[in-house]
């Protein structure tokens, strides 16, 4: 027999839900009570831009990593102290130097990045948007870093390099005091160890693990967040170990309608993400219980399973309680009919429930701020213009070739096995798109032919 004071701790808290109700102002859509969704302000001027690729993210990581501060106390280097330590034979020495290490600071500026050691001096904005790229550090880290810090912190030691511009810059920098933790969780595991497993094996390349670098967090960003999106619209049904496809084109193809790059790419992540931000809310209202307080980052599918693991009576006072604060809460508060609950309703119908409420509630510029932060991303790093078809998905021959180096961890593949290496990674491609990669291949002496017929093809390693 289930214990009624157990089952009660299975049922929406109205005092913790309170929360939401602001003094004069009435129900508020805030988010990030108990869960963090995605790194998408939708404040325009805390967006991030771009404006210097992905390199100040790339920065605040690594400084994490470096065991730094996110934001860096001298963002930068400071001449007097550099040349207080140091020993000149002249003044014109000493001038020459001071030239030499703005020239230096310059070129970190304008993100021409030589080595390893200078990216944690990679400064982030001076405007609000810094907030948008604090918030895309915290999101990647929490999702592909923490916990595996004892694996990619080396990497980024730059040991081998101990040249006088190096020694410069470490004598810069500070140490962090405390542990970072970031608020994002891990929502894709085999990602996450599939994203170490892939930066180990390009930094044995250390000038390829500089120059694609970014190419390497860029994608794996660009799947953690449009597969949160895909996965998350199908509330309990959430799988992370199979990948929702998201077509893309080469940046020199030429696109069409009747294309899988056309229907299944950029076109279907914009109309999966248009109506998302009812999920920041909502996933913020179904974790308000006393059995779920102690934890963090809590979607649909999370639930499913404990409130399964906690029986069938604290799943049934579990549905009933989102009714009766559905009914009796947000109506009262926001004026707009919402479901009655039946014996027969489950528990996925009783999210989708919640999430058509709030969304019927929610402003249309709320809603449309929430997927212009994410079109910035997509269109920045992965757009390509197809006239009267919009904008479309894809990538050049620098992020293909970092996809496929990473893909490879042998001397070669067969050419099968590729495609399947690169949707693993998130790149999914149709026959023709496939064929103008074979093309690309070919040119560059990468592919391998076993027979004249051309039946058995590999391919090599570009490490």
């Amino acid at each position: 027999m289930t214990n009624t004071h157990d089952v009660k701790n299975y049922e929406l808290d109205w005092k913790l839900l309170e929360s939401f109700l602001i003094q004069n102002k009435g129900y508020r859509y805030s988010r990030r009570k108990n869960t963090f969704v995605l790194p998408l302000p939708t404040r325009e001027p805390e967006r991030s831009k771009f404006e210097s690729g992905f390199w100040p993210i790339t920065g605040g990581i690594v400084r994490l990593l470096s065991n730094e501060p996110l934001i860096p106390e001298h963002p930068k280097l400071d001449e007097n102290h550099i040349l207080s330590i140091g020993k000149f034979d002249s003044e014109e020495t000493s001038e020459w130097f001071k030239y030499f290490i703005k020239s230096q600071q310059r070129k970190i500026e304008e993100t021409e990045i030589s080595s390893l050691s200078q990216l944690p001096l990679l400064t982030l904005s001076e405007k609000k948007e810094r907030n948008g790229q604090i918030d895309f550090i915290n999101y990647v880290y929490g999702t592909l870093i923490e916990g595996n810090e004892e694996f990619l912190s080396p990497l980024f030691l730059d040991e081998n390099n101990d040249d006088l511009l190096t020694q410069i810059f470490r004598s810069s920098r500070s140490t962090n005091k405390s542990t970072f933790n970031s608020p994002y969780s891990c929502l894709f595991p085999r990602l996450k160890e599939q994203f170490k497993e892939d930066l180990i094996h390009l930094s044995t390349n250390p000038k390829f693990f500089l120059d694609n670098l970014n190419h390497l967090f860029i994608q794996y960003t660009f799947i953690l967040m449009s597969q949160t999106v895909l996965q998350t619209n199908r509330f309990t049904k959430f799988d992370n170990e199979k990948l929702i496809p998201l077509y893309f084109l080469m940046e020199w193809e030429k696109a069409a309608r009747w294309r899988t790059s056309y229907t299944n790419g950029y076109r279907l992540l914009k109309e999966q993400v248009k109506d998302f931000y009812k999920h920041e809310h909502a996933l913020n209202i179904v974790s308000q219980t006393p059995a779920f307080q102690s934890q963090k980052n809590l979607y649909y599918h999370h639930i499913d399973e404990l409130l399964t693991a906690a029986g069938e009576d604290s799943k049934k006072n579990y549905i009933q309680s989102l009714y009766h604060w559905m009914n009796n809460f947000y109506t009262q508060h926001k004026g707009i009919e919402t479901p009655k609950y039946n014996a027969d309703s489950t528990l996925d119908e009783a999210f989708r429930d919640l999430a058509e409420a709030i969304s019927i509630g929610l402003n249309k510029e709320l809603k449309s701020r929430y997927p212009a932060a994410l079109d910035v991303f997509l269109l920045k790093f992965y757009r390509k213009h197809g006239g009267s078809l919009g904008s479309l998905l894809a990538v050049n021959q620098e992020q293909l070739l970092t996809l496929i180096a990473c893909s490879i961890k042998q001397d070669k593949i067969e050419l099968n096995r590729l495609w399947i290496e690169l949707e693993l990674r998130g790149l999914f491609f149709d026959h023709h798109s496939k064929e103008e990669i074979v093309g690309l291949l070919d040119k560059l002496n990468y592919l391998e032919k076993k027979s004249d017929s051309g039946d058995a093809q590999y391919v090599k390693s570009i490490l």
